[in-house]
C-alpha cells in the first residue's frame, strides 16, 4: 500500500544545491521563455514574463540566495507561484525541476525562524542522501522586494496594455 503523503514538494536544483517549494503554492511550472528586460532591473530580477498579456516578474533564486550563478540552460524552468491577486504573481527561475516529492510531514525537519534570512526556510528533507531546503513562498522575498517587483510589473503591464490598443 502506498505511503500517504502529507506534503508534496516541487524539488529543484540551483547549481549543486537542492531547494523545494510546497506544491500547493505553485501555479505552474514552465520552460524558460523570452523575457522583457527594462533598464534598471535589480540583480535578482531576471526580467518580466508576458504570460498571456499579464506581466509577471521572474526572480533568479541563485542570485537572490547569493549562490554561485549558473548560465541558463536547456532545462532552466520557471516556477510560477500562486497569488491571491493576479497582479501579485511572481515566477522563480531555477536550473531545473528535479521532481515532485511526496513526503509525510514528519519527514521534514523544522528550521528555526532565526536560522535563515527572513525565516525563508521552513524546513529540510533528505532526498537521495542530499539535503533539500524547503522554502516558504511568503518569506522568500522581503516586503520591500515585493514593492520593487510591483513597480516593475506595473511599468511593464502598461507597456503590454499599450500594445493591445495598437491596430496594424
Amino acid at each position: 500500500m502506498p505511503l500517504k503523503s502529507d506534503r508534496a514538494l516541487v524539488v529543484f536544483s540551483l547549481g549543486e544545491k537542492l531547494g523545494a517549494l510546497p506544491l500547493e503554492s505553485v501555479e505552474k511550472i514552465a520552460p524558460m521563455a523570452d523575457l522583457a528586460r527594462p533598464p534598471g532591473l535589480p540583480a535578482p530580477l531576471e526580467g518580466i514574463l508576458n504570460l498571456a498579456g499579464a506581466a509577471v516578474p521572474v526572480v533568479r533564486l541563485d542570485r537572490l540566495l547569493q549562490l554561485p550563478e549558473r548560465r541558463l540552460g536547456l532545462y532552466s524552468m520557471l516556477v510560477l507561484l500562486k497569488a491571491e491577486r493576479l497582479e501579485d504573481r511572481v515566477a522563480m527561475l531555477v536550473d531545473r525541476v528535479v521532481e515532485i516529492l511526496n513526503i509525510p510531514s514528519s519527514a521534514m525537519l523544522p528550521v528555526g525562524t532565526g536560522d535563515s534570512f527572513n525565516a525563508c526556510i521552513e524546513g529540510t528533507v533528505t532526498m537521495g542522501g542530499q539535503v533539500v531546503h524547503v522554502l516558504s513562498p511568503r518569506r522568500i522575498l522581503l516586503e520591500r522586494e515585493h514593492e520593487s517587483l510591483s513597480a516593475f510589473r506595473t511599468i511593464e503591464q502598461r507597456r503590454l496594455d499599450d500594445w493591445k490598443t495598437v491596430t496594424p
